[in-house]
C-alpha cells in the first residue's frame, strides 16, 4: 500500500506507526507541520512548517498539504487527531480517509462549538475512525450517528521489549529503598498533577518511606514546582522534565507505583507502559482507567481528591506488587501488544483499500 500519514512527526507514536508500516514493505510518507527531522530513513517526511497562530494556523497549511498528497497519490490517508491533522487530512481531498482519535481531540475539543463543527465534518468524511476506548466510540456516535464505522483500537506498546527492560532495571534495585512513585504525563491542567501533589502532602503527614519522580513538561510546571515547595515536598518530589523515551521507561521500571490523575483520557500509553514495566498503577476513577484497572485487583482507582489519593497510595503500598505486575503483563500481552495490534490494523487498511474501486488486493 501507499500510505500517507497526516500527523505530528514530533510524536514518538507517529514515528512508530510510520516505521512499522515501512518495515512491513509499504510505501510510507508522513505529512507534518513541524518536527520533520527523520530519526530513521525508512519513510519519507514532508514538513509543511510549524503553523503560526496556534490551532488556527493549521488552516494555513491545508493548501500545501493538498498539493503534497495529490503528488503522492496514496492508496489511503491516515490522519492522527480529529482536530488539526484531521482537518488537514480532510482538506487534501484524498480518499479513503482514516482518522485516529487519541483522547482530548474528542473528549475535550468537542465541547467547543467551533471545534465541534470541524470534528463532525472530519468524522463524516472518514471511511474509518479508530478510537482507543468504548467511551470515545460513544462520543463519535453521539456526534455523527451510528452509521459511521468506528473501531476500538489500542495502538499498544512493545510488551516483549519492555519486559526485558523491567527485568534489567529491577535486578539492580537496592533492597529496603524508599517506595518509588512515578508519574509520566504532560504537566497540563487536564492531567491534575496538582491533585497528586496535594495527595502526596497528605501522605507525607502519615508516613515518610517514599519519594516521587515526575517525568514530563508543560505550561503548569512552574506553578507545580512552587506548589511542591509550599507543601514541603521539594526534597521528596523530583521534576525531571521531558526526557527521552528510553529514560522514562527505565524510570517506570524502577517504580513501585505509577500515578496518574487525568480528568479525561483515551487509553493512556503511559499507563500501558507502566503496566508492562511492573509498576503498580493508581489512576483516576474515569472510564478510560476502568477499561484497564480493576480496583484492588490489578491496581487502584481513586477520586481526584487529596485524601482519596493518599488513601489510594497507602492501599497500593500494601498490595503485592509482584503479583499485580505479573497480572498486568498478561493483560498488556493480550490486549495492548503493539506488534499484534498494528498487524490487525494493517489487515483492516488492506481490506479498506481493496474495497475502493481500483484498489490493490490485500497482501
Amino acid at each position: 500500500m501507499r500510505i500517507a500519514f497526516v500527523a505530528h512527526h514530533g510524536s514518538l507514536h507517529t514515528q512508530r506507526w510510520a516505521a512499522f508500516f515501512a518495515d512491513r514493505g509499504h510505501e510510507v510518507d508522513v505529512v507534518t507541520c513541524g518536527d520533520g527531522e527523520a530519526p530513521i530513513a525508512a519513510y519519507r517526511i514532508h514538513d509543511l512548517g510549524t503553523p503560526p497562530f496556534g490551532k488556527a494556523g493549521y488552516l494555513l497549511r491545508m493548501h500545501a498539504a493538498r498539493r503534497v498528497v495529490r503528488r503522492l497519490r496514496p492508496d489511503v490517508v491516515h490522519a492522527h487527531y480529529v482536530t488539526s491533522y484531521g482537518l488537514i487530512g480532510l482538506a487534501t481531498g484524498a480518499r479513503p480517509l482514516v482518522v485516529t482519535a487519541h483522547g482530548s481531540d474528542l473528549l475535550i475539543a468537542a465541547q467547543n462549538p467551533v471545534f465541534r463543527f470541524v470534528i463532525k465534518r472530519v468524522l463524516r468524511s472518514s471511511a474509518l475512525v479508530t478510537v482507543p476506548s468504548p467511551e470515545m466510540r460513544d462520543v463519535v456516535r453521539d456526534l455523527v450517528g451510528p452509521e459511521l464505522e468506528v473501531s476500538i483500537f489500542q495502538y499498544g506498546v512493545d510488551s516483549e521489549r519492555l519486559e526485558v527492560v523491567e527485568s534489567e532495571e529491577r535486578s539492580n534495585l537496592k533492597p529496603g529503598r524508599a517506595v518509588r512513585i512515578v508519574s509520566a504525563r504532560p504537566l497540563e491542567r487536564v492531567y491534575r498533577t496538582d491533585a497528586l501533589l496535594d495527595g502526596l502532602a497528605v501522605l507525607a503527614e502519615r508516613r515518610g518511606d517514599w519519594d516521587c519522580v515526575l517525568f514530563g513538561d508543560g505550561p503548569e510546571r512552574v506553578g507545580l514546582e512552587r506548589q511542591a515547595e509550599l507543601l514541603g515536598l521539594a526534597d521528596r518530589v523530583s521534576f525531571r522534565g521531558d526526557r527521552p523515551g528510553a529514560e522514562v521507561e527505565r524510570g517506570l521500571a524502577q517504580a513501585d507505583i505509577y500515578a496518574s490523575f487525568s480528568e479525561s483520557d483515551g487509553a493512556s500509553i503511559a499507563l500501558l507502559e507502566a503496566m508492562a514495566l511492573g509498576a503498580l498503577p493508581i489512576v483516576s476513577d474515569i472510564p478510560a482507567s476502568r477499561a484497564w484497572i480493576r480496583d484492588g485487583d490489578n491496581g487502584i482507582l481513586a477520586a481526584i481528591d487529596a485524601h482519596e489519593i493518599a488513601d489510594g497510595l497507602e492501599r497500593a503500598m500494601a498490595m503485592n506488587r509482584a503479583r499485580v505486575a505479573e497480572a498486568n503483563r498478561e493483560i498488556v500481552r493480550e490486549r495492548a501488544d503493539r506488534e499484534r495490534n498494528l498487524s490487525r490494523f494493517e489487515e483492516r487498511l488492506e481490506s479498506l483499500v481493496a474495497s475502493v474501486e481500483g484498489g490493490p488486493p490485500p497482501g
